[in-house]
């Protein structure tokens, strides 16, 4: 079954008068419970694609001008503003690379944590509200409960930021996370301890992720099936295994070249 299906995804950027095509025509579905990777270098429509799902393209700097993306029966591109926030960060969330830029550095973590309950649900009380506060900080593996809560970004490390990121993102149990890049910002000894929470809250949540990576070898590791993107377009679609076994697109093949280069390096 599949949870998310795009189809015909086109998207366009503005910069003054120059139109930038930074989606062509992409389809794809992600199949309930999977992990699927979308690979490709930078600029070929990777974080484009999870903007769009997300419905956070901005106004007058880029837009859909043709295309569906389907979730839960909804065609996404159609429930407009209000719609699209009821279901953001309640039916699908997501995680971005840099943990410093999309947590607010003037309010402290309860605040913050507060706000992604209280954007879907105003009824509940003081104790419940401190309880899924209390879960969500458990669930990613923080420890020392009241000083993380009381902390601010800056007071807290790279990996710290990320697990609180990550926090707000399940805090309201969605079905679809998307992690854009989510490790790229992090210490390599912090990289695989996310990846490992992301993998953990998948099993224990039924999550489905959308795992977006510039690295192939890492989408190989973590991922059921791997589609890759290469100047807007989606040009290889496949189980893993398959994908490195016998890739069918000529830069797919040089992708995984490159990175076997460099394992030898």
């Amino acid at each position: 079954m599949n949870i998310l299906e795009i189809n015909g995804l086109s998207v366009e950027y503005y910069r003054g008068r120059k139109v930038i095509p930074a989606l062509k025509g992409v389809s794809l579905a992600v199949e309930k419970g999977e992990t699927l990777a979308i690979v490709g270098e930078s600029g070929s429509g990777k974080s484009t694609l999870a903007l769009s799902v997300m419905g956070l393209l901005f106004p007058g700097e880029g837009k859909v001008t043709t295309g569906k993306i389907t979730y839960g029966g909804r065609n996404l591109l159609a429930l407009g503003a209000e719609g699209l926030r009821s279901l953001r960060g309640k039916e699908i969330s997501i995680v971005f690379q840099d943990p410093s830029s999309s947590l607010n550095p003037v309010l402290d973590i309860r605040e913050q944590l507060l706000e992604a309950v209280e954007a879907h649900d105003t009824g509940l009380t003081s104790a419940e509200k401190n309880a899924l506060l209390a879960a969500a900080l458990d669930e990613v593996l923080l420890d020392g409960r009241e000083r993380i809560l009381s902390s601010y970004p800056h007071q807290l490390s790279g990996g710290q930021k990320q697990r609180i990121a990550i926090a707000m993102a399940i805090i309201n149990r969605p079905k679809l996370l998307i992690a854009d890049e989510p490790t790229t910002a992090l210490d390599v000894t912090v990289q695989k301890e996310i990846l490992d929470l992301l993998a953990k809250l998948k099993r224990e949540l039924s999550l489905t992720i959308l795992l977006i990576t510039h690295n192939i070898p890492l989408a190989y590791e973590r991922s059921d099936r791997i589609a890759v993107m290469h100047e807007g377009e989606l040009v290889e679609l496949g189980p893993r295994e398959e994908v490195f076994r016998a890739p069918k697109h000529a830069y797919t093949a040089a992708l995984i070249e490159s990175a076997k280069i460099k394992e030898r390096k």
